[in-house]
């Protein structure tokens, strides 16, 4: 049996997102991450090269998911609109699975720490340029209306993303439907409206 161990910079990068996630870019500090993940401090600038760079990176690590996913999905022989089904279904999972660090995201949109915005903004711009790509295509393909606009499209669905995850607490109390059914919650809301695009 073979027992691997976390690297330090591993154990730094954990510790980081944890925290930037709970808290945000100000209220975490060195030794706070030093402490969480049990290594030298010193050790943060030697991997990362401070604080702002590990910030970048953590940031880094998320989008990398929903970047990959839209690698994955392009890759699929499917329509363009089972395409979208198959990226709204698979982005509500990974921030089902990940609710607190994909906040570190929509903070740094909502309120930015000023250093990552244009990292951030080519990250998003990715997203909504596949979303966009792919309803253009299905307008072409004849099975989404030829009446909406891809980029509206986009953004809607970006938006009923964000909009959930942002206000999923009180979302749950208004929809009276409990933790274990968020991710069908999130996943019938975006069906519903990729319905009612849909030919």
């Amino acid at each position: 049996m073979t027992v691997t161990c976390a690297s330090s910079a591993d154990k730094i990068m954990q510790a980081a997102t944890e925290l930037f996630a709970s808290n945000n870019f100000d209220a975490t500090s060195i030794k706070d991450i030093s402490k969480l993940s049990g290594v030298n401090s010193a050790l943060i600038s030697y991997y990362f090269g401070g604080k702002k760079n590990l910030y970048q990176e953590v940031l880094n690590n998320q989008s990398v998911l929903f970047l990959d996913l839209i690698e994955q999905v392009n890759k699929q022989k499917l329509s363009a609109i089972m395409k979208l089904h198959l990226y709204t279904k698979e982005v509500a999972l990974i921030q089902m699975q990940r609710p607190m660090q994909v906040h570190l995201i929509y903070r740094e949109l909502l309120t930015p720490s000023g250093f990552c915005t244009n990292f951030v903004q080519s990250r998003l711009y990715k997203i909504h340029q596949f979303l966009f790509d792919l309803v253009s295509e299905g307008i072409e393909e004849g099975c989404i209306k030829s009446s909406v606009q891809p980029t509206y499209v986009a953004f809607t669905i970006e938006s009923i993303i964000v909009f959930f995850f942002l206000t999923q607490n009180f979302v749950r109390e208004l929809g009276s439907f409990s933790k274990d059914n968020e991710n069908e919650y999130l996943e019938n809301a975006l069906n519903s409206y990729l319905d009612s695009i849909a030919k």
